[in-house]
């Protein structure tokens, strides 16, 4: 007999993440290839940040963050650049990623990215956008 009990905890989570990942490799082709590139200042602080993962064909980003000292510099423009020639030397072909209404939309869409859906009132008054580009 089995018994429901609540847990909020992280530890569940990510065990059913564990669970998912594990059950998915036996249907997916693909291996997730992680990639990240980062800027440090002078004292090894991070300042600006990226990380994705190559899975087949799809180069999906999962974090691109500068600080608020570092915005403004180019870093990252540069921070894509890097991850999106790294995938594509991996095989990728479209790159995904999702960004906030209070964020990135018009930085990915200058670099070629559309939106291709959208969640409104997200999560209750904002707009979550899911972005693809052809690389």
């Amino acid at each position: 007999m089995y018994q429901l009990t609540a847990d909020n905890t992280d530890a569940l989570n990510v065990a059913l993440r564990a669970q998912m990942v594990e059950f998915n490799a036996q249907h997916f082709d693909a291996q997730r290839v992680p990639l990240g590139y980062k800027f440090a200042d002078e004292q090894g602080e991070l300042v600006a940040g990226i990380s994705g993962c190559v899975f087949g064909n799809w180069l999906m980003i999962s974090w691109l963050w500068c600080s608020d000292s570092a915005r403004g510099k180019g870093l990252a423009d540069k921070l894509l650049t890097a991850l999106e020639q790294a995938a594509i030397e991996l095989g990728a072909t479209t790159a995904q990623l999702d960004t906030l209404d209070f964020q990135a939309k018009p930085f990915y869409e200058r670099r070629g990215y559309s939106v291709k859906y959208q969640l409104n009132n997200y999560p209750r008054s904002g707009t979550r956008y899911f972005m693809e580009k052809p690389l």
